[in-house]
């Protein structure tokens, strides 16, 4: 081989190296920038999910609380109606001391249902939004996964 032959080889092959060292060199910072970003999402995935968690069981726990309420309401109220219905409407003077015991609590109830489930109502709009976070970090994640193509 005559030398202007060798030295376009060796300057093909010291361009196609330093290509492949500089193509590898990218796919591995990229493969390492991917590896960091998908760890620190799964991260604020699980605190997320533990957030999630929360909201859910303190939502359902205030939700049994105001269901219990709500059959104590009932309760008082069939007492008051039946109070009610012994004098045709009105209420027996020996038994109006009585009637409004259960009438006073009875309202009571109400305006603590009311508050309770004013606060359910707001925790429901705060663990929507909690949860909609958790999902949306879980579809981010599972995107960069696909895309990088190791989805799971």
């Amino acid at each position: 081989m005559n030398s202007r032959v060798r030295i376009a080889v060796g300057a093909v092959m010291l361009v196609s190296t330093a290509t492949v060292v500089v193509l590898g060199a990218r796919r591995f910072v990229e493969q390492r920038r991917t590896t960091a970003e998908v760890t620190r999402l799964r991260e604020e995935l699980y605190r997320a999910r533990v957030s999630s968690d929360r909201c859910r069981n303190s939502l359902a726990g205030s939700e049994a609380s105001l269901q219990v309420l709500t059959t104590t309401i009932d309760s008082l109220r069939s007492r008051v109606d039946s109070f009610e219905a012994l004098g045709g409407g009105r209420v027996p003077r020996d038994r109006y001391d009585e009637y409004l015991g259960v009438f006073d609590s009875y309202n009571d109830s109400v305006a603590v249902w009311e508050v309770r489930s004013e606060r359910l109502r707001t925790a429901e709009t705060s663990c929507r939004g909690v949860i909609e976070q958790h999902n949306a970090l879980s579809d981010s994640i599972q995107s960069i996964l696909t895309g990088a193509g190791s989805a799971g």
